[in-house]
């Protein structure tokens, strides 16, 4: 297996005059567990689907597990599994059915490891599909995701909306059978606890670029909420060790990955008569990261996917 699960470089892609991803490169290596995250069409589907070689970049270079997913796009789907909300199931098929018809599929289709997801999940075999609730078409899917044993696991916001005990079942099984044995994990959701919980490395996602690419250790011990009261309005301050600023009336609002005590001094030279500072979590740093307009609060849907 490569010690590189997935490299992009410099990948432009566009649908007519929407951009999708604007000059993206990444690295993920074997064994990691890489967390995407961002609002709604930031493009994360579409850098999932990249890595699988089911859509192809405008431009720049992709290797997913060594191949390259123009010219050798079999090669990798043999390889990859991609994982999500709306993963395509016959709905016409028993859940026996359909794990027989995956298995068909997937050389590298491992019963024994189908055998323990479906006990494991307490999955019937004799319903149809159709019958499935939504948090046991999860499960089937990921049994069918993981029992291929792929190399490289793509999920794609595959648990939002379940029940958060079959979330945790799904999370765990992914982790327990995939990282474990070397492959690689790129979880892109809403759902910033989970990814804080099953991530190495986190990359937040908007408007088609990287804006922030950090390990959860680095986040942990560097991310720091820095808030200030002065006696009037605040001042629009501008200091590049904020990743992001909210003004409100007399309050001021940041969050800094370093130079914490140069914006704090910052602060206290125009005039702020309290400055406290705090560690931020992945959430205050993902809003600060998609923040748009400073002085005007938060975007709504940033603030919805935060609490999804």
């Amino acid at each position: 297996m490569s010690r590189v699960a997935l490299n992009f470089v410099d990948v432009h892609r566009h649908f007519g005059k929407k951009v999708a991803l604007d000059g993206v490169s990444l690295t993920v290596k074997a064994g990691e567990v890489l967390g995407m995250i961002g609002r709604n069409g930031a493009g994360k589907t579409t850098a999932l689907r990249l890595a699988l070689g089911t859509l192809h970049p405008d431009s720049g270079t992709i290797r997913t597990l060594g191949f390259d997913t123009v010219s050798q796009g079999m090669a990798v789907r043999t390889r990859v599994s991609l994982l999500s909300e709306e993963s395509a199931l016959y709905e016409d098929l028993t859940v026996d059915e359909m794990i027989s018809f995956a298995a068909s599929l997937h050389p590298r289709w491992d019963d024994d490891l189908s055998d323990e997801f479906r006990e494991r999940l307490h999955l019937d075999l004799s319903p149809k599909i159709k019958t499935l609730s939504r948090g046991d078409r999860a499960k089937v899917s990921l049994l069918l995701a993981v029992a291929a044993r792929p190399q490289l696991l793509l999920l794609d916001d595959p648990t939002a909306g379940i029940d958060p005990l079959v979330r945790r079942e799904v999370l765990e099984g992914i982790l327990d059978a995939i990282p474990s044995e070397g492959g690689s994990v790129i979880y892109a959701s809403h759902l910033i606890e989970d990814v804080e919980r099953v991530a190495d490395r986190v990359l937040v996602l908007d408007a088609g670029k990287i804006v922030l690419e950090r390990s959860i250790e680095q986040l942990k011990h560097e991310a720091r909420r820095v808030t200030a009261v002065f006696e009037n309005s605040a001042p629009e301050i501008v200091h590049d060790a904020a990743l992001g600023v909210r003004r409100r009336g007399r309050s001021f609002d940041a969050v800094a990955l370093d130079r914490i005590d140069a914006l704090a001094g910052t602060l206290r030279q125009a005039g702020a008569r309290d400055v406290l500072v705090s560690p931020a979590s992945l959430e205050d740093v993902l809003i600060a990261c998609l923040r748009e307009d400073a002085s005007s609060g938060d975007r709504e849907d940033v603030k919805e996917m935060s609490h999804v």
